[in-house]
């Protein structure tokens, strides 16, 4: 009997997959990739056409032993990986790494739904690997290495250690980064809503109404002027109010499509509140398995990471008879839905559905966690909706006109042109949308973003008014309004935004995401994300310097030239070659250049021994800090490294070629012997490359950073705090300075800088630290590209010290006169806890008033965030609203005025908006009254 085996991703999927299967098939998991890129490496061989150098991963390294134990025992081996572009580089790697121990052939099976029928058919039908979709994820792997190990660097000098550029990912950076400056520079227009409820007495009905048209043309009332002139015209007793047209007009709404990864995403995000990533991890379980009692584990939908609408004959015939039996036979439509992808999807696939219609949502509720039933029910009821027919609509207006009388004579005063002739025609409107067959609404009425209608808010019939019927005006309402700046993306309308710009690809949305949140260079706020300074930061420099690389037409051509590639229609290194040539353009000639030309091992070790025989006199040891570094001792180890036939690092190959560059720039033999080994234009560029950079030599220690340094040994320093995953230690940062210094190092303009902060935090410790006051004026200047310390970022060589202003007088006062208010709290308000946090204000203030005790000043951020505080008192602090003003500081809680509100007569109050102060109703939202801006 043969012996099978059968290799699959994850052991959830193994699991589902073994109880299909017959005895004598093995299931195992890879429990995903097993090879890839080095990790502190290029691991991209150039001058071989972009050859990659992979090796086994952390994860290989653990489960390549069994998998090869149980392939040297197999008789046949398959290959179940998912049918992505992923999924088929992952079965490539496993052939690669199972080849040695299996001799015999690989079969690649795939299916889009985890159910026997599909995985008997894939095993009576198995294939070979797809060469185009493992060439397009190489080509996808070795871009993204490309981008990330020639622009990083540039980030880590310029603006902070560890960030990170990405070709996809900095393009979503940037997205987010202009929507939010858009809406900082967004100026808001007043505009203002008449509301108007007529009365008619046959029939006797009351109709609530909206001013849309003046003369005809679209309303727009932009002043308190114009507005009460309106309103007082309209209410005189001698004006005519006439329905003038009633319509009801025949509307059909057709079926959304079933689900495709963007999609689900975008509907799980605004629907159910769910993360990108919380998305796709919730419907990874569901397609892999899931246990279900007695039946053991099933997979309930189809492969989640595509973009095709396609449906199999064989789920819409099943879907068909479900709707038939359950809603009637009127609710399918003549011939099943047919629905059109988009240029690039992959037809091969499958939309995402339940793999049995029959498996209800509800008929499921015991055997789901309440995230999994929420995304079952989600996908079962669009893909029962895209099977259903279409919505059939009435969309119902009546128009009412008001006109003669006071309207006659009325002139509306113009804001920004003359007045207009005497007449005003004023027509409201009010409108509503009827069901009058309900279709696929019966199963699922939630919109995609972006087809919202305002008339979905307003269902229902209006009442059987005619046109000719004189109405009465019941009441007028004047509503104050602001037009509003665009809304921040949230992760669903990014995602959006992403593939409507042929940025990404399904299986690369939630990564997208994910990394620019775990970067910080975004945050969440609720649903929106809003860009840090950091990520202002990092956007910035990489707009201005290479704006082609991280546009976002750019990116998309990236993305279809990849999908060329998966169709066979382009070769991969081509492109590669081409890319690389614009991105060596888009660098620059003076950054770091990746070596291009690798002599072997043995040539190199030949090389070596005849520039550096033993006779040859090295340059002295130079110091560096603490590190010595011998020019000697570094090509002795590489000489021995390629006898003994062991691979260089990437930065051994670095350090090398800026050895030999060394030499070469005095030796006139070293470009002979160079240019003979094909290696003297590389060397030559390196040369160029490092003549530009300013030689380090030692420089004399300046007497008063030497006398800080000795005066700050004293300094009882902060105990190490851990925020992430990094630790923060003054002391160590400290004395790794005092360490460089006398060993004979230069602290460098940013060390220097850090320094003075350290300094200014510990100013109190300080044995006479205004005689330190010139030199901390000095040390001010930090360099550009170093972030600030504290709250607003973290530095890399800060030591977790504090970002902490020189304290002047008026800054000190400041402090004070805000602390003051403070000391009048009698009665705080007890602790709250928001998710994993506990905010305590009393905790809050009491840390504020020890940190101003010890440095003489506060950060612009904690008095804004004392100020929000304080309004939360504002009782218990004389003459609050006075000396808040004088200080400049906004509060978070409402304000009360003594003056009323002459709508509905309750205190007015000043609440901060978008950025000021505004003055409303506190009877909001029952009263919407907006004070006009002073």
């Amino acid at each position: 009997m043969n012996k099978q085996l059968v290799v699959v991703e994850s052991p959830a999927k193994a699991r589902t997959i073994s109880r299909f299967v017959g005895q004598g098939i093995s299931v195992l998991a890879s429990m995903g990739h097993v090879r890839d890129l080095p990790q502190h490496e290029l691991g991209v061989d150039i001058t071989s056409d972009f050859k990659p150098v992979y090796e086994l991963t952390v994860n290989g390294k653990k489960v390549v032993r069994n998998l090869r134990a149980a392939a040297a025992n197999a008789d046949e081996i398959y290959l179940a990986t998912d049918p992505d572009r992923e999924g088929e580089a992952i079965a490539w790697h496993l052939q690669s790494v199972l080849q040695n121990t299996y001799k015999g052939q690989f079969h690649r099976i795939s299916f889009h739904e985890i159910t026997k029928s599909a995985i008997d058919n894939s095993f009576a039908h198995p294939g070979s690997i797809a060469e185009n979709l493992v060439n397009a994820q190489q080509a996808r792997r070795v871009l993204d290495r490309l981008v990330g190990y020639q622009i990083s660097p540039l980030l880590w000098k310029n603006i902070r250690k560890g960030t990170s550029a990405g070709r996809v990912q900095s393009v979503a950076l940037r997205l987010i980064v202009e929507r939010e400056r858009e809406i900082a520079a967004f100026s808001p227009e007043e505009y203002w809503n008449l509301d108007a409820i007529f009365a008619t007495r046959d029939p006797k009905v009351e109709l609530k109404t909206r001013l849309a048209r003046l003369n005809g043309a679209k309303a727009l009332v932009g002043d308190a002027g114009t507005a009460e002139a309106l309103a007082g015209a309209l209410q005189s007793a001698d004006v005519c109010h006439q329905v003038a047209k009633v319509t009801s007009t025949p509307r059909r709404q057709k079926a959304p499509p079933p689900f495709i990864t963007s999609t689900m995403q975008q509907a799980a995000g605004s629907f159910l509140k769910f993360g990108t990533s919380q998305t796709m991890r919730v419907a990874q379980t569901l397609y892999e398995g899931v246990d279900l009692g007695s039946a053991g584990s099933v997979g309930l939908i189809t492969y989640m990471r595509t973009d095709s609408f396609s449906i199999a004959k064989e789920a819409q015939q099943q879907a068909a008879q479900y709707i038939s039996r359950v809603y009637g036979p009127e609710y399918l439509p003549p011939k099943p839905n047919v629905y059109r992808s988009r240029k690039s999807a992959q037809e091969a696939h499958e939309a995402i559905r339940p793999t049995d219609v029959n498996r209800t949502p509800d008929s499921l509720s015991a055997f789901l966690t309440p995230q999994q039933l929420k995304l079952y029910r989600l996908i079962w009821n669009r893909f029962l909706a895209s099977q259903m027919s279409v919505a059939q609509q009435l969309d119902h207006a009546i128009e009412i006109e008001s006109s003669q009388g006071a309207l006659a004579v009325l002139t509306l005063p113009g804001k920004d042109a003359a007045p207009s002739a005497p007449g005003v025609v004023c027509t409201f409107r009010a409108a509503a949308r009827e069901t009058v067959f309900p279709g696929y609404l019966a199963v699922y009425s939630i919109k995609d973003i972006g087809d919202e209608d305002e008339l979905d808010n307003h269902t229902g019939k209006l009442p059987p008014l005619i046109p000719g019927l004189q109405c009465s005006l019941l009441k007028l309402l004047t509503e104050q309004c602001f037009t509003s700046p665009p809304s921040r993306f949230s992760e669903a309308s990014l995602v959006k935004a992403l593939e409507q710009n042929g940025v990404g690809r399904p299986s690369t949305f939630a990564a997208i995401v994910n990394t620019i949140l775990e970067r910080e260079y975004v945050l969440k706020e609720k649903s929106a994300l809003v860009p840090t300074e950091l990520g202002f930061s990092v956007n910035d420099f990489l707009v201005e310097k290479m704006p082609a690389l991280f546009d976002v037409g750019f990116t998309a051509e990236m993305e279809d030239a990849l999908d060329q590639i998966e169709e066979g229609a382009l070769d991969w290194t081509a492109m590669l070659r081409k890319f690389y040539a614009q991105l060596q353009g888009w660098l620059g000639p003076n950054q770091p250049l990746t070596p291009v030309v690798k002599p072997t091992l043995s040539k190199l070790n030949v090389l070596l021994h005849k520039l550096f025989p033993e006779d040859f006199v090295f340059d002295p040891p130079a110091g560096k800090g603490t590190r010595v570094y011998e020019d000697g001792k570094f090509i002795a180890s590489i000489q021995q490294r390629t006898a003994d036939k062991r691979d260089l690092t990437e930065r051994q190959w670095k350090a090398l070629f800026n050895t030999l560059g060394k030499y070469a720039a005095r030796e006139e033999k070293f470009l002979r012997v160079l240019d003979e080994a094909g290696l003297g234009e590389q060397i030559r560029a390196t040369i160029q490359a490092n003549e530009g950079k300013p030689e380090k030599t030692a420089q004399e220690m300046d007497p008063q950073v030497a006398a800080l340094l000795s005066d700050m040994s004293k300094i009882t320093f902060e105990k190490p705090v851990k925020r992430n995953n990094r630790v923060y230690d003054d002391g160590k940062f400290y004395r790794s300075l005092k360490r460089q210094v006398e060993h004979g190092g230069v602290l460098s303009p940013a060390q220097m800088g850090v320094l003075g902060r350290l300094a200014r935090k510990y100013a109190s410790q300080l044995k006479d630290s205004e005689s330190f006051a010139e030199l901390l004026g000095r040390l001010d200047n930090t360099p550009a590209g170093l972030p600030p310390s504290g709250e607003n970022g973290e530095g890399e060589e800060n030591g977790g010290g504090s970002s902490a202003a020189v304290p002047d007088a008026a800054l000190h006062e400041r402090c004070q006169a805000i602390l003051a208010m403070v000391k009048e709290i009698s009665t705080w308000r007890p602790a709250a806890s928001k998710g994993k946090r506990v905010y305590n204000d009393q905790e809050f203030a009491e840390s504020l008033q020890a940190q101003f005790e010890q440095k003489g000043s506060l950060s612009d951020r904690q008095l804004s965030a004392l100020g929000k505080m304080l309004g939360k008192y504002s009782k218990q602090i004389h003459a609050y609203q006075e000396r808040i003003q004088a200080l400049g500081l906004a509060s978070a809680a409402p304000v009360t005025l003594e003056e009323k509100c002459p709508q509905c007569g309750a205190p007015l109050v000043q609440r901060m908006g978008r950025g000021r102060p505004f003055v409303g109703c506190s009877a909001f939202p029952k009263c919407r009254y907006i004070a006009p801006a002073k």
